[in-house]
């Protein structure tokens, strides 16, 4: 048996509590000890290791059902949002960069949806905007689909692009060509791999 604490933060103090109610009536039973501080919900727990995996894995399954309640909703049509946001960025890489945020982001058909507030989704669709129009390496020497995924790296993590660049290369990711660079695999699948190292 192992004796293992947790610190989920919420997005209020009322979710917090949500929370914890929810925990208490659906997680199997193992010995717990919880607390509510502000937005923070204070777990020990006592189980075998596999017991406290599955603890770690069900409360972060019920905190996105109830954090749906308490966060902002965007829903717009994705021909809509250049003239509204007042920014142009593929919409991919801008839901790409979202996720990689922490936000529930996704294209449906012809339409964006995030649980985040517009002004935030502009915030960071600027930041992509801004990757691509003052940064050299990214405007004159990668593919499109490379772009994307220098431009979600760098948002999400805060990472000068041309640092970004140089880690895909180190990585394997990208091939310098005569001018250009190679991208070696789809980008998406690209940004996955790499962001598990850069965040390391």
């Amino acid at each position: 048996m192992k004796t293992r604490r947790f610190v989920i933060k919420c997005i209020n103090e009322e979710a917090c509590l949500e929370l914890l109610n929810k925990i208490t009536e659906e997680v199997s039973a193992l010995w717990m000890k919880t607390e509510v501080k502000k937005n923070q919900l204070l777990i020990e727990a006592i189980g075998m290791p596999y017991e406290l995996k599955e603890l770690r894995y069900q409360i972060e399954e019920i905190k996105k059902r109830i954090e749906m309640k308490y966060r902002p909703y965007v829903e717009i049509k994705a021909s809509e949002f250049p003239k509204r946001a007042q920014v142009s960025v593929p919409l991919d890489a801008l839901v790409e960069a979202l996720k990689l945020m922490g936000y529930q982001a996704s294209l449906d058909g012809d339409t964006l949806k995030v649980d985040a507030d517009f002004e935030e989704v502009v915030e960071v669709a600027k930041k992509i905007k801004e990757i691509y129009d003052t940064s050299d390496v990214v405007r004159f020497r990668l593919p499109h689909s490379a772009k994307k995924a220098v431009a979600v790296i760098s948002t999400a993590l805060s990472l000068d692009p041309e640092e970004v660049v140089n880690a895909l290369v180190d990585m394997g990711f990208l091939r310098e060509g005569d001018f250009k660079y190679e991208i070696a695999k789809d980008w998406r699948e690209m940004v996955r791999e790499a962001v598990k190292v850069l965040r390391d």
